[in-house]
């Protein structure tokens, strides 16, 4: 048991991982019997670490050189980090600001693209439901901030042959920036479908 968890220990060192881990069984081996002799073993993991499932180690027995039999054991890695959790109770459409968010380490397995490691990712952007101190603030609840509302004025720029033309509108949809949404042109009076750029400007959508 021991010599499978080094194994992955080591590995991951070898890998540079500077956060903190634990190493796991799943189930204990069972007892294997040896003849008299130098026992030795070779330890690897063919299919690799993996951070989430079970991490299979192959432990081949060798008595005075030769084979005796091959276990398997499954183990569990577990990877924690610092991630962004609130600070105090958060309400749902809420407006993040630093005094929300502080840092904990928590188990995050393979899924730390869920979580935010720098609170300037954070700022500004809008949770989408209510939370409890110390939950972590996951990619999913966090929206960006709605930039522009439905019968706002906007500027709207296109790109004609390589030159920008401005015009003015007005918004037909709310949105926030990347969004694409509806807009009116006042001049022509056509409706276009644009791309959020900021809270007043939006972009003529090419395609």
């Amino acid at each position: 048991m021991d010599l499978a968890a080094d194994h992955i220990e080591a590995a991951l060192s070898e890998a540079l991982e500077t956060r903190r881990f634990k190493v796991a069984p799943t189930h204990a081996p069972r007892p294997v019997r040896a003849p008299e002799g130098e026992i030795t073993y070779e330890v690897t993991t063919p299919n690799g670490l993996r951070y989430w499932g079970n991490t299979a180690v192959y432990i081949r027995i060798l008595v005075d050189g030769e084979p005796l039999r091959q276990v398997i054991l499954p183990f569990k890695i577990h990877m924690y980090d610092r991630v962004a959790v609130a600070a105090r109770p958060l309400r749902a459409r809420q407006v993040l600001t630093e005094a929300d968010i502080r840092f904990e380490e928590q188990e995050i397995g393979t899924k730390e693209q869920r979580y935010f490691f720098d609170a300037a990712d954070l700022v500004g952007q809008v949770i989408t439901r209510g939370l409890a101190a110390g939950q972590p603030i996951l990619r999913a609840l966090v929206k960006k901030p709605v930039l522009i509302e439905a019968g706002a004025p906007v500027t709207i720029v296109a790109n004609v042959n390589g030159v920008e033309v401005k015009t003015e509108g007005v918004a037909l949809e709310p949105g926030r920036e990347g969004d694409v949404i509806r807009a009116r042109n006042l001049a022509s009076r056509r409706v276009v479908r644009v791309r959020v750029l900021d809270a007043a400007t939006v972009e003529v959508l090419t395609r």
